[in-house]
Parts: C-alpha cells; structure tokens; sequence
C-alpha cells in the first residue's frame, strides 16, 4: 500500500481522524501533504511535530503503525519477494 495522503485508504483515515490534506499554495502541482505535521506521507516514525499535542500535532493523523498483510506459502509459491521503498523529492 502507498503511504501517501492521496490513497483512498489514507484519506479517508486521516479526515476522520481531524488531518486535513493540502498542497503547498506555491506549488500546487506539488505532493499532496498531510496536517498537522506537513509531510508528504502519511506514515512515519519520529516527526514530534505531527504527532505530539504539545507541538500541535495529533498522534492518530501521522501514525507509525505498518500496513502488513499476511498469506498462506503454497506450493506453487517458487519465491517470496519483499521490499520497501522511499522517494525523496
């Protein structure tokens, strides 16, 4: 799954959680970005400044919790490929 405030999955989590999605009023062809916290992800760890209240953040919005799926090696399985990726911009 895309971590992305874009995916479907992801908006809807972090509306209802009170985030709101935006693009930069410089650029808006730019990222999508996820408040609090401006980033263009909308999973992560660290980033005090989106999660904790103190810094005005919401720790449901930004969360580090992984999307993992699970499923059952069958024989036909010849091999199992994991990966993960990040792209700066």
């Amino acid at each position: 799954m895309d971590h992305k405030p874009g995916a479907e999955t992801e908006r809807h989590r972090i509306i209802n959680k009170g985030g709101k999605i935006y693009t930069s009023q410089y650029d808006e062809a730019g990222p999508l970005r996820v408040f609090p916290g401006r980033l263009s992800v909308s999973r992560t760890i660290g980033d005090i400044e989106a999660k904790l209240p103190k810094f005005k953040g919401n720790p449901e919005v930004v969360i580090a919790e992984p999307d993992i799926k699970s499923f059952e090696i069958e024989k036909d399985h010849d091999f199992i490929l994991i990966g993960s990726i990040t792209i700066f911009y």
